[in-house]
């Protein structure tokens, strides 16, 4: 099964691409314009990965997003193999977070983490630059397809959330999450 999978070279690629990102959902327009490859090829590529179980995919309002199936049998050993052959891949919007001004924490969740139904896809920590940041929304909304929910918090106001165990923090975190910063002192008040 998995051979025939690899065989396919766009499979390959796109498969290769996902084991050296972050283990992150990601949209058919964002794979085929990350990879270079048409549209067509990159959903098809998906969707036989998605056939073969080492993927995932789930639907926000109507677009299909794809992520690794970290339970499938022989997701280690794949990763174990393509981790070999492979560097690891800078995510252009994990890069593109870290500039959004002076973050203690940046969180990547719901859309992000496969879990669609989560009230925020971007949790930011400390002074963001406003500006940067309806750039970078508008460009990510552009590949996943749709509006990227976030928030914004202070560090005190986060730290005493998140000691609190307040609800909203608490949906972040008990589920897949990325991080992207996080320079906080943990379970200390600031």
């Amino acid at each position: 099964m998995i051979e025939d999978i690899i065989d396919s070279k766009s499979s390959s690629l796109v498969l290769g691409f996902l084991l050296a990102s972050p283990q992150r959902s990601f949209s058919v327009l964002e794979v085929s314009k990350r990879l270079r490859m048409p549209n067509l090829k990159a959903a098809h590529a998906l969707n036989k990965l998605v056939a073969g179980k080492i993927l995932k995919s789930f639907y926000k309002k109507g677009k299909k997003y794809f992520i690794l199936n970290s339970r499938y049998y022989l997701f280690a050993d794949l990763k174990k193999a393509f981790k070999k052959t492979k560097p690891k891949q800078a995510d252009e919007l994990l890069t593109a977070i870290k500039g959004l001004g002076k973050l203690k924490a940046a969180f990547l969740s719901g859309i992000f983490t496969g879990y669609a139904n989560l009230p925020v896809d971007i949790l930011l920590v400390g002074k963001v630059n406003l500006k940067k940041l309806a750039t970078f929304l508008k460009s990510a909304e552009k590949l996943m397809g749709q509006e990227i929910n976030y928030s914004i918090m202070s560090p005190k106001e986060f730290v005493q959330r998140r000691n609190t165990f307040d609800k909203f923090i608490k949906d972040i975190f008990d589920y897949h999450h990325l991080k992207v910063i996080d320079t906080l002192p943990k379970n200390k008040q600031l």
